[in-house]
Parts: C-alpha cells; structure tokens; sequence
C-alpha cells in the first residue's frame, strides 16, 4: 500500500513521514530521547495522521474479518481470505505491531519526554498513547510498557500484564486531561494536529469518553469495578462526546495517496474485501437505511444487498464498500462497470467515482450513547433511562451516514425500544445496534463480542476454518518480536483471551 501524506501538512519532515503497512521498519525499542531531533509540532503530525490511516488499514481488516463485518475473497492464498477463515500467522502482524510500537508510540514517547513546558502538547500525547496501548492489549494481551522504549539501557523489555497495563493508560488518561486543562503553555496544537485540529476541549471530551468505553470492558470480568466507575464518572462533571462533530475521526482528502486507507486498499487489492454476509443479512432483516450508504446494491440497482462469506467461492457478485467508508461519488458508477450478472467491476472508473475523503472513524457520538445505555441497563438507572441513550446512539448513527429525518423516526420507531423481556435480551439489542453503528471501526466490535458473545456470530464453518476451538479472542504475537525478545513466548493459538475477556 503506498505511503500516505497529510498533503496540507508539508512541515512534516521526511524522517517522520507515515509509513505504510508494506514499508520496513524502526527498532521498537529505541529511546525517545536518541540525538535524533525535530520539532514537536512535526512528530504530533505524524501521529495524527499515522493513527487514523493505521485505523482502516490492516489493524481494522485484521479485526473487522474476525468480527465478521467484512469477508476476504480472491484465489486460495489471498490474504484477506485466508484471514477471514482464520489463518493470520505470526508474520502477518509483524508491520501491524511495529507500525504501533516503533510509529505511533516511540513518537508520542519523543513528544511527552521534550514537552515538559508545552502540557497542551503532552496531553494531547499522553491520550493517543492510552488510545495506542488500549488497542494493542485488545488485540494482544500482555506487552511491553514499563521498559519500553528505553534502549540502549534496556533492549529486550519485558512484557507487563495486560491488565497492569489498562490501569496505567487509565492514569496516563488523567494526566492527559490535567494536560490539556492547563493555563499556560510554551506551545500549544493547531493544525499540526490534524485530529481536531487544536481543540483542546475535544481533546478532554475523547478522553473522558475513552475511559468509559475501557470501563464498560469490565463488566464480565468484575462487574462492580465497572460499576463504581462508571458510575463516578458520569455522576462527575466529566464532558463527553456531545455531537458527531466531537466524532474521533481523521479526515482525508480526495487526492492521491491522501485519501484513506479504506479506499487505497480497495483500489491496490480490488475483490478482496467484501461486506459481511453476517453484517449484510442483519440489515437486510431490518430494512437498515444505512444499506445504501453502507454498501453497492446487488444485483446493481436491484435496491437489493448481498454479503460474502468465507466458504463462498472465488468471486466479486456481492455487495461492495461503498460511500460511508469510501467518500462521496464524484460521478455515479458508470454502467461499463457492471457486469451483465449486476455485479461491478473494480476497474479505474469505478474505483475514480469515489473521491477516497472519508473519514477514519475510531470513537463516535454513537458509541457513547450506546455505552451510556449499557451502563444504564446493568447497572441501575433502568430501561427507561437506558431507552434514551439507546435511541440517541441509534439516530447519530443514522444521522451521520446522511439518512433522512422521516427515515431515521421510521426505523427508530421500530428498531428502537428495549422491550425485550430480559437483561440479556435487551443488551443484545444495544450491541447488535452498536456493531451496525460501528461498521468501518477497529478493534471494538470484536471486543464486544468477546466481552458479552453479542452479536451471536458463528464460527466459520470447519470446512474452511484454519483453526478449531472458535472465533479467535487474540492475535499472536508478530514474529519479529518472539524473534527478537526472549521474553516474548508465543501463544499456541488465537483462542488465548486478553484479562478482561472472561467469556466462556
């Protein structure tokens, strides 16, 4: 995949510019405090645009096949197909974790440790390196954090509990905030930081709101930790996302190698990555107005959708990626697109309809109303409360795809109310509605599966799974860093749980 650049960024030096999952890699271990220097408006840069891209890039296809939004297709030994049964090796993740570690994460650490007299700039680092780290445990379990980064003293880091580690992104969450509050400061962010742009308040409103969703992460593995937290949290004066304008999201532009890393997949790996037949069906048993947005009809202009799924056969005849993770249609899809069986050819002209700008979405409006739901449901404050947030989540949802207002009371009105006749009916509800909302999302999808077995997915069929025992609840760790780091022991399958999945 080509190498992305923030075009309306050019102070970004050529040492930090963002490197792709094909590209080689740094030392993760290498000291934020080396000679190396630049300014660290530039490094802020880089993390900015290097966590959004890295969002729809092979951390989200890594996690959203598993979870079942998206299926591989192509030849036998494609990758995006052999994911989706299951067979993500050791060597697969390797860019995926260095990408985090020797990226995201030694920049954000070179940030912190050179902006002792620049706190607005220190909190905006500290709370991306909670956000890097709360997806790294999600998706490997244990990890390197208190002798990370501290080369050449330290060159093989052990490895801290992944639960040790979720209390100190915690605090590290908290003093992010102080950070960013403070009333003097050196130098603060502006458009060098292309996530909201220098908003401070936004800033404190993603952090507040990222506690609560690694709270919820609780509620299987001890259910009153979760409970006093939540519940302190919100009762505090604590502000949160408000509006999709408050979205975590990087945005993209319509131009080549700017645009996102959804669209640039699309274009580079054409017929390799297809909505859900699991997600698909789903809507389709709503009538979902996300649908059209979401994804291409098929057969094209049938109105009708149709999703992929890993025992299908080699083929493209399904539903495609369309508008809400690919940008707004510059021209509608030429009819020399689509083949006589309906189904669209990825060729150029289709692939330049698209203009490539939309976002990256990796903490919404939407998710917080369902989180807030969820903790009204379990934890007390009752259906009715919970009803609130429920339909709040449900309509910034539909809001932000662009459905119409009289579309957004008819499904509201029929898909909106928590009248099942138990706790657990009700919360399959909210997460079933939140993983249709977080279509296009890393990671937290396949959390909520692993924390409440909602939605009710299926493992792939035996037929084609690489692997037996389910759905996977971790990656293996890269091979790069077993190779490296005697302390790193590989685990004997993906069926080994990060703490707090304590599901059966």
């Amino acid at each position: 995949m080509k190498i992305i650049r923030y075009i309306s960024m050019s102070l970004v030096a050529a040492v930090f510019v963002v490197t792709s999952s094909c590209d080689s890699y740094l030392d993760i271990n290498v000291s934020p405090n080396s000679p190396t220097s630049a300014p660290i408006s530039q490094v802020l840069t880089s993390v900015t645009v290097n966590v959004g891209f890295r969002g729809g890039s092979d951390m989200h296809r890594f996690t959203s096949l598993i979870a079942q939004q998206f299926a591989g297709q192509g030849a036998a030994g494609t990758q995006s197909r052999e994911y989706a049964r299951y067979l993500i090796q050791p060597t697969d993740v390797n860019n995926l974790y260095a990408s985090l570690f020797a990226g995201q994460l030694a920049d954000i650490e070179y940030i912190i440790a050179n902006s002792e007299k620049s706190p607005h700039y220190r909190g905006v680092a500290r709370i991306l390196k909670a956000y890097v780290y709360s997806q790294a445990v999600d998706m490997w379990g244990d990890l390197p954090y208190s002798e990370a980064f501290k080369s050449p003293e330290i060159n093989q880091p052990k490895l801290d509990d992944d639960e040790v580690i979720y209390t100190k992104v915690i605090e590290l969450i908290d003093q992010g905030i102080a950070d960013v509050k403070a009333t003097t400061s050196a130098l603060s962010p502006g458009n060098d930081e292309t996530i909201f742009l220098g908003n401070r308040t936004r800033w404190e409103r993603l952090a507040n709101t990222l506690k609560l969703r690694l709270f919820l992460h609780y509620t299987a593995k001890d259910p009153t930790f979760a409970k006093t937290k939540m519940d302190a949290l919100v009762s505090s004066n604590a502000i949160f996302l408000s509006s999709n304008a408050d979205n975590f999201q990087m945005n993209f532009v319509d131009a080549v190698s700017s645009q996102n890393s959804i669209h640039q997949f699309e274009i580079s790996r054409p017929d390799q990555f297809f909505p859900n037949k699991t997600l698909v069906d789903m809507m389709n048993g709503t009538t979902d107005p996300r649908r059209p947005f979401y994804f291409t009809d098929f057969p094209f202009g049938s109105g009708t959708y149709k999703g992929a799924s890993p025992v299908d056969a080699q083929s493209f005849a399904f539903s495609r990626v369309h508008t809400f993770l690919r940008g707004n249609l510059k021209s509608a899809i030429p009819a020399t697109s689509v083949n006589a069986s309906g189904a669209i050819v990825a060729a150029a002209a289709y692939n330049n309809s698209y203009t490539g700008a939309a976002p990256i979405r990796l903490l919404t409006f939407a998710e917080y109303n369902f989180i807030r739901a969820e903790h009204a449901l379990r934890y007390g404050a009752g259906v009715s409360a919970a009803e609130g947030f429920f339909r709040e989540g449900i309509r910034a949802s539909l809001s932000l795809v662009g459905v119409s207002a009289a579309d957004q009371n008819a499904y509201i009105a029929a898909q909106g109310n928590l009248n099942a006749t138990s706790l657990e009916g009700n919360i399959a509800k909210i997460i079933t509605e939140k993983y249709v909302a977080n279509y296009g999302v890393a990671v937290e999808p396949w959390n909520d599966w692993r924390r409440t077995g909602y939605p009710a997915l299926r493992a792939v069929d035996a037929s084609v799974a690489a692997m037996t025992g389910g759905i996977p609840r971790s990656l293996f760790y890269p091979d790069s860093e077993v190779s490296a780091n005697t302390n790193f022991k590989q685990k004997s399958n993906m069926l080994a749980k990060v703490f707090w999945d304590t599901r059966p």
